[in-house]
Parts: structure tokens; sequence; C-alpha cells
């Protein structure tokens, strides 16, 4: 092989060059193969849609509750409207089925008009349920106190037996709770008294008491001679247990907003 023949190395190529064409390799360019990694959810986004679900679940348990509590409060209204209108509405009849359709189902209904869980009102504007309330309650209160009052005139205000006493109890409450009522209906004009806010939040412990009281005043009416001499053990049983479970439903609404009183009152001092 002749000199002009031999090969001449590059030093920036790994091909030979022996004198033909020149070839040019184009650089290589880097190619980029993207990396699909797996998907991540948000915790706050599962957190919230959780959060919906538990309180759909916890407001469709709120609307059950509820209406085993107007079945409750039906069932005992109807039975003792039954008992006492076929036995003559005279002296103790008047006074047991004045008080029930006063403290059992007027008084039961009212204290439950804003509660959110209400199936007969939850879908009636604020104004509106405080006029039911109002109407309500001075129909429950009226009732209550009417026929507590009859039976009080009876006894000639000589009451030893615990039905008795909290009878009287739950009349005296109920006169202070209407009483509150008119001053929390007029707050905005005495609020330089007292502000609107604590007035409420005491006409609503007025209230709630009374109808704590009343409903159990209740309870211990059915270990009373006259609804013995008119119904069974097991019957009676029954009525107590019914009165006590619509205590118990029918408190939780007053509950929720006194506490929410009582939180805005602590805020404010």
């Amino acid at each position: 092989m002749s000199e002009s023949q031999q090969p001449v190395l590059s030093r920036t190529q790994t091909s030979a060059d022996y004198g033909s064409t020149i070839r040019t390799e184009s650089p290589r360019r880097p190619t980029f193969i993207p990396i699909e990694y797996p998907r991540r959810y948000s915790k706050m986004a599962h957190g919230t849609l959780s959060g919906h679900e538990a309180q759909n679940r916890l407001q469709r348990l709120e609307y059950f509750l509820n209406v085993l509590n107007q079945m409750c409060i039906g069932f005992i209204t109807i039975y003792i409207s039954y008992l006492t209108l076929r036995t003559g509405l005279s002296g103790t009849g008047l006074h047991a089925w004045l008080v029930t359709i006063g403290f059992s189902f007027f008084m039961a209904e009212g204290v439950m008009i804003h509660y959110g869980g209400n199936v007969l009102t939850n879908g009636y504007k604020r104004q509106t349920k405080t006029t039911i309330h109002w109407v309500l309650l001075t129909l429950g209160g009226g009732c209550g106190a009417a026929g507590a009052l009859i039976k009080m005139i009876q006894k000639g205000f000589l009451l030893q037996s615990t039905h008795g006493r909290l009878g009287m109890t739950a009349f005296v409450l109920c006169i202070l709770a209407m009483s509150s009522g008119l001053a929390a209906l007029f707050s905005g004009r005495i609020k330089k008294l007292i502000t609107p806010l604590l007035n409420k939040a005491f006409h609503n412990f007025l209230g709630f008491a009374c109808f704590v009281i009343a409903l159990v005043t209740q309870y211990y009416g059915y270990q009373t001679g006259y609804f013995k001499s008119r119904s069974e053990t097991d019957f009676q049983i029954l009525m107590k247990c019914l009165t006590l479970i619509s205590l118990v439903l029918s408190s939780y609404g007053p509950m929720k907003a006194l506490y929410q009183k009582c939180k805005n009152i602590s805020q404010q001092f």
C-alpha cells in the first residue's frame, strides 16, 4: 500500500478516512422517555368526601329518630285522649287530658320546631318556624298550666306525692317560661337591660326545664290510681317507656340550640 493510500485516523471520529468523501455522522440527540408515576389522591379530597358521607348518614339517622319520636308522641296523645274522653272530661280526667295535650303534644312539638332534623318543619323558613313555635308553646303552656291548676285546686295545693310536687314545679316553670318568652319576643326593645342573646338563652333554658319536668311528671302519672284502674300493668310499662323515649328524642334539638347559645355567650364575655 502506497503512502498516499495509508488511512488517516481522525481524533474526533471512530471511522477511518481513505481519501474518499468524508462522511459525517450527525450527533445523537438524547431521547427522554416519560416515566409514569402512580397517581396520588389528595388526602384532603378523600377526607372531605368522608366528612360529607358521615354528615349525610347522621342526618338520615336524625330523620329516622324524629319519625320514631313523632310516632311516640302521637300514640301517647291519641291513647290518653281516648281514655279520658271515654270516661268523661271531668275532674282528674280533664286534668290528665289537658296536661297530655299541653305538655306531651303541643310543647313537645313546639320545642322541636327549630331543630334541623324535624321532618315536619325542615323545609320552612325561619320566620315561619318562629311563628309556629309561638303558637304551639302558647297552646301547650296554656293547656298544661290549666290542667295542673285544676288538680292543685282539687287537692287544696297540698300535694304530697312525687307526681304532685313535680306537677307544681312544672306549673311554676311554665309560667316563668311563658313570661320569659314575652321578654324574648321584645328583646330588641329591652336590649339596654339585657342582651338579646342572653335573653333568648334564658328563655330556652326555662322552657327546656319546664318540658323535662312536665314529662317526668307524666311518667309518674302512670302510677296514680286513675291510670292503674283503667289500664293493665303491661300497658302502664309501655306508656312509661314511650314517654321516656319521647323525652330523650325531643330534648336533642333544644339541647343543641342551648349549647350553641351558651357557647356564643362565652365568646362574647
